[in-house]
């Protein structure tokens, strides 16, 4: 019995993109306010932000080429590690945040 996966696969796909457009854009973000207040900590922060934009991305497309030769499910511990970097990463953007300079 065949079963036909629908779009959820595509949609799938189209979220991960997304993901990584938003750490990217994030990443510039935090990037820019560290640089400019001078603040080695929060620029680090763009840093890992950008290096995770980019390890989302080059994941979704690896998942890509997986479900263009067979579709299969999506492992656990890659989602897994993702969504804990994703917090990590938040928690530590809003910390760097209320500690900054005001102004």
């Amino acid at each position: 019995m065949s079963r036909d996966p629908g779009l959820q696969p595509e949609r799938t796909l189209l979220a991960w993109s997304r993901t990584a457009l938003v750490l990217t854009v994030n990443a510039a973000l935090v990037l820019r306010s560290g640089l400019a207040a001078r603040q080695p900590g929060l620029t680090a922060l763009g840093v890992l932000l950008a290096l995770a934009a980019c390890a989302t991305y080059g994941y979704g497309l690896r998942r890509r080429a997986g479900l263009e030769r067979r579709p299969a499910r999506i492992p656990a511990g890659p989602l897994r590690a993702m969504a804990g970097a994703v917090c990590l990463v938040a928690a530590a953007a809003g910390w760097c945040v209320l500690l900054g300079p005001p102004g």
